[in-house]
């Protein structure tokens, strides 16, 4: 924003004062100065202004600043329009807002019989000190007012307006208008315009159309002052990259009071420079006047923050010179917000500017600051032990977006979903009810580069539809996928569980799960609650995310592992005898699963027995087409001493009987 220091002294008094120095001062308040410009007649100040001051993106505004900081009066300028004719506007035109969401008002005022020519030479002076050139004395004078005010205005040249008057509605498909500066622009129906009775005539707090452009031959003007949604305004530019000195406001919001102020301003510049007779009144469509809000600041909260001590007189006088109606009373600052300072909601704003005028600078700095180091505890602690032990089985953790669509959702038996507003983000705009397609596609991401054997796991939180009313279902979860085999996934999946529930009941439901293959999916219960699934991917969704290789899967809720988090885990000393193994291969029909095989065998309350591991299964023409064989590795390990193999093969003479009498289970050959 380049301030005119020629400009700026016509509200606040600072012609004896360096500019340097005022450049401090208002580095000091927060606007930075980046540079110094000197011409022959004026010196221009470059000031980085933040998105949420709008207010300072005008000369007025600035101004303020500058008298706050400095305990200088702000001086503004003189409102009296000039001659006023005797026809009110209200005869002349007339504004319908047949969306008064995205525009909160909208004000026309008309000024008859001007003369467009040149402007006066001070007026393209100072317009063109902050990088403004003239055109004529009608578009001049908005400019003047919008880099005065920094409330962006339109002239319309009344006569080119169908009926003479303004409907101020969204775009409807398929209409178009050519900007002034020649850009063919497509309406849509998020896009707020200005019609007239047929047809657009202006992009809404962008730009103007060419049709009703003011020329040589405009006689009457119809100038627009109002107040645009920021949001619409900021995606209307962007989808139309159409970007104005008007948008870069409106998209920052603009003062809803000094829309009419501004107006006005205009008509008394236009009157001096293009001659002409105003219309009395003013057509002002307004949804709701502004309320101000009013905001405490507790004083005692600000002297403990700032860690200074400033007296409650001198916290609400630094608040008056901004212009919020501070009253003390009783350890607290009562403030009305003006208009202008709508980024002023919260205790902890006030604050700030009692800092910024106080001075950054005379808050005392400490040679040491102490902080408290603490290990990680709760849930922290927790999910580094997570990756800790994923990391050891050889999987790396994946950070993904948030989002899915609806199709991937589905995929895994999600129909419906909490979404965002399909404006903001057209698609993905799904909070995620799972991980699984998120880390899918992470898997597509490393197919197509050429990682191949990949394995991820996510910790992260899913948004389940609700079970009963509108809020999902949040909880955290981990998943996990690999393209290794099934056998290797549950294996970690296990290392984790035993990580937090060591004495908790671990099963495997074997059943259909939407998104996983026939035959080869199952829920995963601990102690007879239902806490996630497992499987291989369906081929379905294997090609949805375009995966060439099978992928198996696993997802668990994180916040149910955290209920096991205080379990203790009991000591086992190091064995001091070797363990010795034994692998039996037991033909079994297609029926049998490995829990019952698990549990028959662990029936048989053999003290030795260490370790029932799974190895494979085969099907084929060795075994009977309804049968499968199963190979199942058995450990057997003493305390006392070395077992010798005769007392191994009694005790696995024993497994067999009994899987074979309780199974039907036999020895393959």
């Amino acid at each position: 924003m380049k301030i005119s220091l020629n400009w700026l002294t016509d509200y606040v008094d600072v012609s004896s004062m360096p500019a340097g120095e005022l450049a401090d001062v208002l580095t000091r308040i927060g606007l930075c100065c980046e540079g110094i410009d000197e011409t022959e007649t004026d010196i221009v100040l470059d000031l980085e202004v933040t998105s949420n001051r709008p207010d300072c993106l005008g000369h007025i505004g600035v101004a303020r600043e500058v008298a706050a900081a400095l305990g200088l009066e702000l001086k503004m300028p003189d409102m009296s329009a000039g001659p006023v004719g005797a026809t009110p506007a209200a005869k002349l035109t007339s504004v319908e807002v047949l969306d008064p969401d995205l525009c909160p008002r909208y004000t026309a005022r008309i000024v008859r019989g001007v003369k467009v020519g040149p402007s006066p030479a001070w007026m393209v002076e100072r317009l063109e000190a902050v990088g403004l050139r003239g055109i004529n004395n009608v578009v001049d004078v908005t400019n003047y007012v919008l880099m005065e005010f920094g409330q962006p205005l339109h002239a319309f040249d009344q006569k080119r307006l169908a009926e003479g008057r303004i409907v101020v509605r969204r775009g409807r498909p398929g209409e178009q208008i050519v900007s002034i500066d020649g850009t063919q622009c497509t309406l849509t129906e998020e896009m707020l315009i200005i019609a007239d009775a047929d047809k657009p005539v202006a992009v809404a707090g962008i730009m103007g159309g060419l049709e009703s452009e003011v020329g040589d031959e405009t006689t009457d003007i119809l100038i627009e002052s109002a107040q645009f949604d920021p949001l619409a305004i900021r995606k209307a530019a962007r989808a139309l990259s159409l970007m104005s000195e008007s948008s870069y406001r409106f998209e920052r919001g603009v003062d809803p009071v000094a829309v009419e102020a501004a107006s006005l301003r205009a008509c008394q510049l236009l009157l001096q420079t293009a001659g002409g007779e105003l219309a009395s009144g003013v057509i002002d469509v307004w949804a709701e006047p502004y309320e101000p809000p009013e905001v405490t600041l507790r004083t005692d909260r600000c002297r403990a923050l700032l860690g200074v001590e400033i007296d409650d007189a001198a916290q609400a006088e630094l608040l008056n010179r901004l212009g919020l109606s501070a009253k003390p009373a009783d350890g607290k600052v009562i403030c009305r917000i003006p208009p202008w300072r709508a980024d002023l909601r919260r205790e902890v704003d006030l604050i700030e500017e009692v800092a910024r005028l106080h001075g950054y600078d005379k808050i005392p700095v400490h040679n040491e600051v102490t902080h408290p180091v603490a290990g990680a505890g709760g849930s922290e602690y927790f999910r580094r032990s997570v990756r800790n032990v994923l990391s050891a089985a050889g999987f790396d953790e994946a950070i993904t977006y948030t989002f899915a669509d609806d199709a991937e959702a589905s995929l895994f038996g999600f129909e419906t979903g909490l979404h965002v507003d399909a404006a903001v983000r057209r698609t993905n705009n799904m909070l995620r009810p799972t991980l699984l397609g998120s880390l899918l596609r992470a898997c597509k991401t490393n197919q197509d580069v050429g990682n191949s054997e990949v394995s991820l796991y996510e910790l992260a939180a899913v948004f389940p539809p609700p079970e009963s009313g509108d809020l999902p279902g949040e909880y955290t979860a981990l998943a996990m996928v690999t393209q290794r085999d099934l056998p290797h996934l549950r294996g970690a999946l296990e290392a984790t569980i035993n990580r937090f529930a060591p004495a908790a009941s671990f099963q495997v439901a074997p059943g259909p799960v939407a998104g996983l293959a026939e035959g080869q999916a199952a829920e995963i219960h601990l102690d007879g609650r239902r806490v996630g699934l497992i499987g291989m991917v369906a081929p379905t969704a294997l090609d949805y995310f375009g995966l060439k290789k099978p992928h198996a899967v696993a997802m668990i809720s994180f916040d149910a592992l955290m209920d096991y988090a205080g379990d203790e885990r009991t000591y086992q000393p190091l064995p001091r005898f070797p363990a010795v193994g034994r692998d039996l291969s037991l033909v079994v029909d297609e029926a049998v699963t490995w829990r019952q095989l698990i549990e028959t065998v662990e029936s048989t309350k053999q003290d030795m027995l260490e370790a029932v591991n799974y190895v494979g299964t085969y099907r084929g023409e060795q075994v009977q087409a309804w049968k499968k064989s199963v190979t199942v590795s058995l450990t057997y390990r003493s305390g006392d001493g070395t077992l010798r193999g005769e007392q191994v093969d009694e005790m696995v003479g024993q497994v067999v009987a009994v899987v074979g009498k309780q199974l039907g289970a036999e020895l393959r050959s």
